[in-house]
């Protein structure tokens, strides 16, 4: 008896553990989409997928930007979001995971990771102000090949976890994320789906969202990369975000602090932390909806003597340099100018020869040198940049 109430009690002090999760939301799309939050009525449509076991699904069909979030999951804290994909036709499609979806007055911003259908891979891509960002995080590009390819006409099973600023998507295999991305800031928001911008529809069904306290997977980050942000410029600051240039701060000469008011707004400038990578993120700051497009970063060069020193550059932004208050040239985005090199901003440009960015050379006085870097952000995907001091 005494071995039965022992028993008893540990299954009385573990049942709550292993019930601790709770089904937040469930649709398999046989009703009416009063549930979700769409942005374009005309292009997300519950359907019959023509399949007697699968009934109706949701189509979502690319029409610029479309997007189904999910109403109120901006308060469900962590989760983990299930469900089922097809991609009808053989075209260019995809189905994009939207996560920690915020959108104010000024901006809508959200994290992304998308898998494509007809190339079956993965990307990272998330959206700044309605503007793409993908070029910042090709390193994230994961081939889905052989039994965990995509196949056209086939439903696919996915699994999303969002916790705080971090993601994991689940393609196939249910036990180990194809996936883990954490370079998103925003740590809240709404979840929901994305079709493709142009190109085919993606279906989807039996959505399921489950509330989390960690993630299922605990081993290393995929894919494995070893960032070396202490081998680039990491301590900026930014002013802005300006809707046009400022020759104020363009001419100052000494690392001085700055204030001014501009269209009643007050500005000056505040530190500026780069992302884990040491990458500056400038659509974090600049609009690409709005007008707000410019901003000024700013850092410290300190010479022992005059000398001229190397500067390493990779970037989707335009940049102009200003170093002590003179106009020292631009630097273009990857791919601007060169066919040798890609769009996209390498992580390890200055190490890498295969993603080598664009070199600048300047002539530093002893002492202290302001650099001033400005960005027009107005193309597409764009948004931010590396900077490498060659030793």
């Amino acid at each position: 008896m005494m071995i039965l109430k022992v028993r008893t009690l540990i299954l009385i002090i573990l049942l709550p553990i292993f019930c601790s999760a709770q089904i937040l939301f469930e649709d398999n799309f046989e009703g009416d989409l009063s549930a979700w939050e769409l942005n374009n009525d005309a292009s997300v449509e519950i359907i019959d997928s023509q399949n007697p076991k699968q009934g109706k699904v949701l189509e979502l069909r690319p029409n610029s930007n479309v997007s189904a979030l999910i109403k109120k999951s901006n308060q469900w804290g962590s989760l983990r979001v299930e469900g089922k994909m097809l991609f009808p036709e053989n075209v260019h499609n995809y189905l994009g995971f939207i996560y920690n979806y915020q959108k104010t007055s000024q901006r809508e911003d959200f994290g992304l990771l998308y898998v494509k259908g007809n190339g079956s891979y993965i990307r990272a891509n998330p959206w700044r102000d309605g503007n793409v960002s993908r070029l910042l995080y090709e390193e994230y590009k994961t081939k889905l090949e052989e039994d965990q390819a995509i196949k056209i006409g086939k439903w696919h099973t996915f699994k999303m976890e969002v916790i705080n600023e971090s993601c994991h998507l689940y393609i196939n295999d249910m036990k180990r994320p194809k996936i883990t991305f954490e370079l998103f800031e925003l740590k809240s928001g709404k979840v929901g789906f994305q079709p493709r911008v142009t190109g085919g529809s993606v279906w989807i069904d039996d959505i399921k969202v489950t509330s989390i306290k960690q993630f299922n997977y605990q081993g290393e980050n995929i894919p494995i990369i070893r960032y070396e942000p202490d081998s680039l410029i990491t301590k900026w600051e930014v002013f802005g975000p300006l809707t046009k240039p400022n020759l104020t701060i363009e001419q100052t000469v000494n690392y001085d602090d700055v204030s001014m008011d501009i269209n009643d707004a007050s500005f000056t400038w505040e530190n500026f932390k780069t992302d884990a990578r040491g990458a500056l993120i400038t659509g974090r700051i600049t609009e690409y909806q709005g007008e707000n497009t410019v901003a000024y970063f700013r850092t410290l060069l300190i010479a022992e003597e005059d000398k001229n020193v190397t500067l390493h550059f990779t970037t989707t932004d335009e940049l102009t340099l200003y170093l002590n208050g003179k106009d020292v040239g631009r630097v273009y985005r990857d791919g601007y100018v060169s066919k040798d090199n890609d769009w996209n901003a390498w992580y390890d440009f200055w190490k890498n020869p295969q993603h080598r960015g664009r070199k600048k050379k300047l002539s530093l006085k002893k002492g202290k040198n302001q650099l001033v870097i400005r960005v027009r952000n107005g193309q597409f995907a764009s948004g931010g940049f590396f900077v490498y001091l060659e030793k």
